[in-house]
């Protein structure tokens, strides 16, 4: 599956990379382990950017995985993540794009940082 330059996940490696990626989180305690901010955010961003590398949905896959984003955030003691600031103006998308293409997550990482809240 493909969105304009960015190529996704070729439909036989979804499910041996998604138990990759879970496996790999629950190592890392679904977070638990990181209790700074910042070093919250860098990790969180880089399983955000594995898993939309990863796109298993036709539609809503940017919806989807934040909500599932939020709930992790959520069990760790913030609030759900405001993204108001870079959804608009097409922020979130480009660091979506940063995600897949350059395999770079210092754009969502930013995102992330900025709207996490205890």
């Amino acid at each position: 599956m493909s969105k304009g330059d960015s190529q996704f996940c070729l439909a036989k490696y979804l499910y041996s990379e998604s138990q990759r990626i879970f496996a790999e989180l629950e190592k890392d305690k679904y977070l638990t382990i990181f209790t700074e901010k910042k070093e919250f955010a860098k990790k969180l961003a880089y399983y955000q950017g594995e898993l939309i590398a990863l796109h298993p949905f036709y539609e809503l896959n940017g919806r989807i995985l934040r909500l599932f984003c939020d709930l992790i955030v959520v069990f760790n003691g913030y609030k759900p993540i405001d993204y108001s600031a870079c959804i608009d103006n097409q922020e979130y998308i480009q660091a979506s794009i940063e995600c897949v293409q350059l395999a770079d997550t210092t754009k969502l990482e930013n995102i992330i940082f900025n709207g996490l809240n205890l």
